[in-house]
């Protein structure tokens, strides 16, 4: 089992701009970029998922098109980074997964993870303990990861 660890700073320059970006009022979203090694990850950085398709959050839900998976990979290929999960807001304070959301994985790979947040971004930026979490485990099925820090397969760390 992978865990992906995030520096703080960089989870929390990404949920006060996914915050920024929906403005309490739409979804917003982004992928978390970095490198594997072995069986954790390191992030080190991540895009948002409007920079790399201008169209994917215009009307207040993600849509993501081909043209920004095009772009994400073009940006990974240069950078020598790979996606290692995406993160994306929710309106309300429910980070259970939509059934838009199980039939439309961002990355259909088994073992991508996919993160929730909870009030457009409106959430404690220095936890995880309001954030959803799941793993995709192939044919739309996924396994969610409760509150507890040994279940989390993403832990905030100081760098």
């Amino acid at each position: 089992m992978t865990i992906i660890r995030v520096p703080i700073i960089l989870w929390a320059l990404m949920v006060l701009e996914l915050r920024r970006r929906g403005a309490g009022k739409g979804e917003s979203g982004a992928f978390l970029l970095g490198r594997q090694q072995g069986f954790s990850a390191q992030a080190t950085n991540y895009l948002c998922y409007d920079d790399l398709d201008p169209q994917a959050c215009r009307y207040g839900a993600v849509t993501f098109h081909a043209a920004g998976y095009a772009a994400l990979w073009q940006y990974c290929r240069e950078k020598k980074v790979e996606v290692l999960a995406d993160v994306h807001t929710h309106p309300g304070k429910s980070v259970e997964q939509s059934p838009i959301d199980r039939r439309n994985p961002m990355l259909p790979v088994v073992g991508h993870i996919a993160t929730i947040l909870p009030n457009y971004g409106y959430t404690p930026w220095w936890s995880l303990k309001d954030v959803g979490i799941y793993e995709y485990l192939g044919d739309l099925k996924w396994r969610a990861y409760g509150p507890s820090k040994e279940q989390r397969r993403i832990r905030l760390t100081i760098w």
